[in-house]
């Protein structure tokens, strides 16, 4: 009886540990992302043909910062559209900037980014590299001007960080209950349109073999074959 109260006390233990594994890396991973990546003439016949595109699917009400800059600061021109394709912000000819805005609609928001090409340089896009820096949710706080701004300690800074944190990780985990649930009734849908496509399937092969059966039957009665 020992043994069997240790062995469930082990497994609730590490039952607990891994959903707090689980609940720190999703916490790290849909807070900040930073790249970096090239801007290629890909020979189209406008500078925007040649745009280099970033998307990232967000919840509705999140708030977002992101920043850019070239290094070798070369002007560039961004675009950043909502899902439904309309665009929310524009900056253009400049080789560092920054913005912040709020999500209105859930779904994959994109920042693309490309390069005037120059009447005298008609390879000018080659070998520009951009540097992105995209943060969400509690990544956009700062904490640490807010703790310096009202006099408070360390440990109240971290507690405020660790609530952050956590309803930041209730609300994704309800928004990826909500997609899971969004999936699996299309899942459903998709199965039952599949069985009844099926049986019609299956309906329409039995009525051509009954047809042709008695086509021929009554073929070879005209010929007095049978």
């Amino acid at each position: 009886e020992v043994e069997f109260h240790t062995g469930a006390t082990q497994r609730g233990r590490m039952r607990a540990h891994t959903a707090f594994a689980f609940t720190a890396l999703l916490v790290a991973l849909s807070v900040a992302r930073g790249m970096e990546f090239d801007l290629v003439d890909r020979g189209a016949s406008s500078p925007e043909g040649n745009m280099k595109c970033v998307q990232e699917e967000l919840k509705r009400k999140t708030l977002v910062m992101f920043s850019y800059e070239t290094p070798d600061r070369t002007h560039i021109n961004i675009r950043l559209f909502d899902p439904d394709g309309g665009s929310i912000w524009n900056n253009s000819d400049t080789h560092r900037g920054s913005y912040a805005f709020t999500t209105k609609i859930e779904g994959d928001h994109k920042a693309c980014f490309f390069k005037t090409l120059l009447p005298n340089d008609p390879t000018d896009m080659k070998h520009h590299k951009v540097r992105l820096d995209w943060k969400t949710g509690v990544a956009v706080m700062d904490y640490e001007k807010i703790g310096k701004g009202k006099h408070v300690n360390k440990v109240a800074d971290s507690l405020r960080r660790l609530e952050a944190d956590l309803r930041d990780t209730h609300e994704t985990m309800l928004w990826l209950r909500r997609r899971e649930a969004e999936l699996r009734d299309l899942n459903e849908a998709t199965n039952t349109r599949v069985t009844w496509l099926s049986i019609m399937t299956l309906v329409v092969c039995v009525g051509l073999c009954v047809w042709q059966v008695m086509f021929l039957n009554q073929f070879f009665q005209r010929k007095k074959l049978l």
